[in-house]
């Protein structure tokens, strides 16, 4: 909220605080400590998951490290930006390595009631198609290429652009930096990359004076308790459970446009789908919740009947316990609901100067217009958060050859909101 409200200080301070509870010290270096996926029965058995503590999913903490980049960026801090990079890459490996093997065996789990579940999630389906997985986030190691580019670390740099075309194959912006940067590495690779993917290798320069543009839009959509019906050893018949399950369907961004004086620059790629991010660490971990939903039920069954073979105080105790139990127990909802739903790059050479630049939404028809001053042999960064109503822009200079850090108000390209025009 406060990245948003043009508080860079304030927000790198918040994302600081959440990183560090993350990414902690210890005496043989630092250990990435993320949510769990596994079943965790002792952890809200008896009432429900809204017990249990917090923790900061895979897909959270890493845009929260790519919100950071940014901040460090916003506030004149490159060098920073770097180091967060660098944690950024660290975190990113260490996740895939422990959280990806316990997302494997977690989906071992759950029997005959997480099929019930699972049927209830396939309108979740064609909102998973969009990532490999919760924690592989393409956007975060595009940029984590880019300011590695800018310190100068060439090898690192073609590595980070790799790993984001291989999650965001179809970007163009993002494969020709990966291009452009592995010609610096393995030559033969190039060679048959720039073949397979018919791009002009002359096109595959820097531009002098440039922009790069990450464009965000609304908010991942609120996770909602449903209950299904689901089998539970000792019971004949099935029982009611509460799920977190995502209702909302796949969002489809389209591109924009970016023209100056009517003139169209190029358009937007695809970068990230946060939604199918949130919606795979739900999936990843729903075999881990219905373990505790059956040993939950598991429980109160069995106390129930031991409650049955002693006097009518314990007997009807027990069984108004587990009545309003079962009325006020609800799924976790929790999650991070400020995050966009869906994020746009675009990446091109500028001539040094003032512009007007205008982002045209091919969907809605709205255009919205803010300035962006580029000095010579500047790359400049510019973050767009179109939030609905209206869109906060922020742009700062990557290699410090450009004018302070800028941040505006400016129109919605988002439908069902009104046309905008220059103030």
């Amino acid at each position: 909220v406060r990245m948003l409200s043009g508080d860079f200080s304030g927000s790198s301070e918040n994302f600081a605080t959440v990183i560090d509870s993350v990414i902690q010290k210890t005496e043989n270096g630092p250990v990435v400590k993320v949510g769990d996926v596994g079943a965790n029965v002792m952890a809200g058995t008896v009432t429900d998951d809204r017990t249990r503590g917090y923790s900061v999913p895979p897909y959270e903490f890493i845009q929260a490290l790519n919100y950071q980049m940014l901040d460090d960026l916003f506030l004149g801090k490159p060098n920073d930006a770097v180091v967060e990079a660098r944690r950024a890459v660290f975190a990113q490996d260490a996740i895939a390595e422990k959280y990806g093997k316990d997302v494997e065996k977690n989906g071992q789990q759950g029997g005959g009631a997480f099929g019930k579940v699972s049927d209830q999630m396939k309108g979740m389906d064609p909102v998973l198609e969009l990532s490999r997985s919760s924690y592989e986030n393409g956007l975060a190691w595009y940029l984590c290429g880019v300011l590695f580019e800018q310190d100068g670390d060439q090898a690192n740099a073609s590595l980070s652009f790799r790993k984001a075309w291989e999650l965001v194959p179809g970007n163009p912006y993002v494969q020709k930096d990966f291009l452009r940067l592995i010609r610096t590495q393995d030559a033969e690779a190039y060679k048959k990359l720039v073949a397979r993917s018919g791009v002009d290798p002359k096109t595959l320069v820097r531009a002098p004076s440039e922009i790069i543009l990450i464009f965000e839009e609304s908010f991942v959509p609120q996770r909602q308790s449903v209950k299904v019906p689901i089998p539970v050893p000792g019971v004949n018949t099935l029982v009611s459970a509460d799920f977190p399950m995502y209702l909302a369907p796949v969002y489809a961004p389209t591109a924009f446009d970016v023209c100056e004086n009517g003139q169209s620059l190029g358009s937007s790629a695809m970068a990230l789908s946060v939604q199918s991010l949130a919606y795979r660490d739900l999936k990843e971990k729903t075999p881990g919740i219905v373990v505790r939903n059956v040993t939950r039920i598991a429980t109160r069954v069995a106390a129930q009947a031991v409650a049955n073979n002693a006097n009518d105080y314990a007997k009807y105790g027990v069984m108004l316990f587990n009545a309003a139990s079962t009325l006020i127990n609800k799924a976790d909802t929790r999650a991070w609901y400020t995050l966009p739903m869906a994020t746009h790059l675009y990446r091109s050479g500028m001539a040094p100067g003032e512009h007007v630049l205008e982002l045209r939404s091919r969907s809605s028809g709205f255009v919205t217009r803010f300035p962006v001053k580029v000095a010579a042999g500047e790359t400049r960064v510019i973050w767009v958060a179109d939030i609905g109503g209206n869109a906060r822009v922020a742009t700062a200079s990557l290699n410090g050859k450009g004018g302070p850090t800028t941040f505006q108000v400016c129109g919605s390209l988002l439908p069902g909101y009104p046309a905008v025009s220059m103030p």
